[in-house]
């Protein structure tokens, strides 16, 4: 298989540069910063949002139908303004509905060691809500759920479950909820087609990625078109609809899923980002899809290192072998407008989860298959549950079709973007090419910003994030130049990035 080969420039396993090898491809991109001030400002986003169809992935597709009856779950942690807005949409829509209000407590400040712990718990939450929507399902009382910002939905037969992601005015306020669905549907479309057909697939990324493995045939049905219905019957018992076959905004680039005796996951997965927040550089090794030593990541690398030493001789349901420490998926994102947030990051919800979703993003996942039967089962046998994530902003990734390869993501481009029979579904609509162009790109030193990867990000990195995100916020004007980006993302097509025509950029351009 042919790809950039970035592990030819290593030295002891850490990825090293004589200058940034995506200076000039891949320069940092950030979308204009707003302030939000009245409800009325963020209505067009949720108009859209409502009005596209039903499906049970990551994209806001809320369908929101007159007389039906809604459940809208937020807690604390979501800013007001945004609960408001909700309202008002839901009431437009003729729905009815009621909001429950969850207290979960004081928001954190988040460093990235804290996703440790967080999904030991978030993986007990998960299970009781998806007890919760068991029950709701039974009862019959609401036709839709409005709860959560990730992982599984169960079965919608009964009751549909969409995602509610808005934590805060500006994650809203974006033009990735404001983007055609059919143009969203087609780039999930082409991505899973290629995935599902890939015989075997190869990840490297520049800061220090670079794995293999085998696309088994018996991962899927004879035609490829779904997962192997045994295995998902197994893995995802109750919930097969769900585990048969893609995520929407979320393509499953591994399977959910393991083959005995096939698990062939080679290589090494390294980065600086989990869901929650940036952490000290952090290598994986992977020998046949388990995790066989963590290297290096500061107080994340030595919780990993803990769990994975307790777990050691665990024998987990589903799992290939012993340990808690298995690589299981590789999603990716979808939507190109996706960016990270910049106020009061990172914090509560305002954190690393969202951003995995733009367009060629990868998230690593590894421990146990989130929300799986096989995962509910371990925690009922009082197993330790729960996965942790390392994520990728410019992965190539190269597949072994039957005949050629294929590149699927290059540099953190997702090929979708480029595909003449997309550009054709974006020309139909208005600001055409732009919506197949990332709003955000982010400014990592030694990969794409001028810099030394080691010195000035990756043995620290939250540091550099957060002083990148507040000059991107608090001078907007000044951050792209600074960094080397294009500012044309920026300052022009005013009413692409805000429908209120009256709007200005926080940096000062009309």
């Amino acid at each position: 298989m042919s790809t950039v080969n970035y592990t030819q420039q290593w030295e002891n396993d850490r990825p090293r540069y004589d200058k940034p090898p995506l200076l000039e491809k891949r320069p940092p991109r950030c979308p204009p910063y707003f302030e939000i001030d009245t409800v009325e400002q963020l209505l067009p986003y949720l108009e859209e949002v409502a009005k596209r169809p039903y499906n049970h992935g990551l994209h806001a597709c809320w369908d929101l139908q007159k007389n039906e009856k809604v459940l809208l779950r937020v807690d604390n942690w979501t800013d007001p303004l945004v609960v408001e807005a909700c309202k008002k949409i839901l009431e437009q829509f003729g729905c009815q509905y009621d909001i429950r209000e969850v207290d979960k407590g004081p928001i954190p400040e988040w460093v990235g060691a804290d996703e440790v712990d967080y999904y030991l718990e978030r993986t007990q939450e998960l299970a009781r809500w998806m007890d919760e929507w068991d029950e709701m399902s039974k009862e019959g009382y609401y036709d839709k759920l409005l709860w959560g910002y990730g992982g599984p939905v169960l079965v919608d037969a009964q009751v549909k479950i969409q995602r509610m992601p808005f934590i805060t005015p500006e994650i809203l306020a974006s033009p990735a909820h404001t983007m055609p669905f059919e143009l969203l549907d087609a780039i999930d479309k082409w991505t899973w087609k290629r995935v599902r057909h890939a015989r075997r697939m190869r990840i490297v990324d520049p800061e220090g990625t670079d794995i293999e493995f085998t696309n088994h045939a018996g991962y899927f049905d004879k035609n490829r078109d779904y997962y192997n219905a045994d295995l998902v019957a197994k893995t995802w018992a109750g919930n097969e609809k769900f585990g048969r076959t893609y995520l929407p905004g979320h393509i499953t680039g591994r399977p959910w899923i393991f083959l005995p005796g096939k698990e062939d996951g080679n290589g090494v997965i390294a980065g600086t980002t989990n869901h929650i927040a940036p952490v000290d550089w952090t290598q994986l090794v992977v020998e046949n899809s388990r995790i066989t030593e963590i290297r290096e990541g500061g107080e994340f690398g030595e919780k990993l290192r803990k769990l994975m030493a307790e777990n050691e001789q665990v024998q987990y349901p589903g799992f290939p072998g012993k340990g808690l420490m298995y690589w299981w998926e590789a999603s990716i994102g979808t939507n190109p407008h996706i960016h990270r947030p910049r106020k009061d990051f990172p914090s509560g919800f305002v954190n690393c989860l969202y951003e995995r979703v733009r367009s060629g993003v990868i998230h690593m996942g590894f421990g146990t298959i989130v929300s799986s039967m096989d995962e509910r089962i371990a925690a009922r046998e009082g197993k330790t549950v729960g996965h942790w994530h390392l994520h990728l902003y410019f992965p190539t990734v190269t597949a072994e079709m039957e005949g050629d390869n294929e590149t699927i993501i290059d540099d953190g481009r997702l090929c979708a973007l480029d595909d003449p029979e997309i550009r054709k579904i974006a020309a139909k609509y208005p600001h055409g090419d732009l919506w197949l162009q990332e709003s955000w790109i982010p400014a990592v030193p030694g990969i794409n910003v001028i810099g030394d990867y080691w010195k000035h990000y990756a043995n620290d990195p939250l540091h550099w994030v957060k002083s990148e995100l507040n000059i991107c916020r608090n001078w907007h004007h000044l951050f792209m130049p600074m960094v080397g980006g294009d500012p044309k993302f920026c300052h022009e097509h005013a009413d692409f990035w805000m429908p209120d025509s009256d709007s200005t950029c926080g940096c000062g351009h009309e």
